[in-house]
């Protein structure tokens, strides 16, 4: 679902990450994370903690709380995470849909681009009932947590030469739309800290309305490529 540009707004594609920044579900990864450090002899941690120290590649961050990855086989610590994860209470942002429906107003295309494998990813968003707002849904085809930056480049060429703006809550968003050349606004509400996202030299917005009037500016300006310095909200 998209209308025209209005008049003046230059073509530009709108590829938002699920995790964290559509889906809110950081105290539902905060709980399937402590059942699976329990499991594993580790303290559990608390969302502040996690908030401030979790980020892409999650091994090094497994590591850092813990969880001897030289014992433990890989496969099955990312399967139990993702086990738990869905028998925690998740729920999409209600803002989510008037984000999605304000941008489709304002005449962008929209893609989703998240390091959630392909199968889940697809089944969350038609669970959410957002399909229809996407022109392309890409998810990784594995469950390691590790990067969306090559999904992110199969997905940028298939779009072909189009202006594009990622909208995420990780400092991984930033790296990957920087490596992409796109532009970038990230939101503090998601997996990691404001004053971390800070540091990538993003606009932080405070909402995910706030973050497509953001993107709606950034598009207006010559070379949205990278990110683009300016005040948090």
């Amino acid at each position: 679902m998209t209308h025209a540009p209005r008049a003046g707004a230059k073509p530009c594609y709108l590829v938002w990450d699920w995790n964290g920044t559509l889906l809110d579900d950081v105290e539902a990864a905060v709980g399937a994370l402590n059942r699976m450090l329990t499991k594993r002899g580790a303290q559990p941690i608390t969302v502040e903690h996690y908030r401030r120290r979790f980020g892409f590649p999650v091994r090094p961050f497994y590591a850092e709380l813990g969880v001897d990855l030289a014992k433990w086989d890989w496969d099955e610590i990312c399967e139990d995470f993702h086990a738990f994860v869905l028998e925690e209470p998740q729920k999409v942002r209600e803002e989510s849909r008037p984000a999605l429906e304000l941008a489709a107003s304002l005449g962008f295309r929209q893609c989703v681009l998240s390091a959630l494998r392909q199968d889940k990813l697809e089944a969350a968003v038609d669970a959410a009932g957002f399909t229809r707002f996407f022109e392309r849904v890409y998810g990784v085809d594995n469950l390691d947590g590790a990067s969306k930056l090559q999904r992110g480049q199969e997905l940028t060429s298939a779009l072909g030469s189009v202006r594009t703006v990622f909208i995420g809550d990780t400092l991984h968003d930033a790296e990957v739309a920087r490596a992409l050349g796109g532009g970038c606004v990230l939101v503090g509400c998601g997996h990691q800290a404001p004053d971390r996202l800070a540091a990538a030299g993003c606009r932080v917005a405070e909402s995910l309305v706030d973050a497509v009037r953001i993107a709606d500016d950034l598009r207006s300006r010559e070379g949205v490529g990278g990110c683009l310095l300016g005040l948090n909200g």
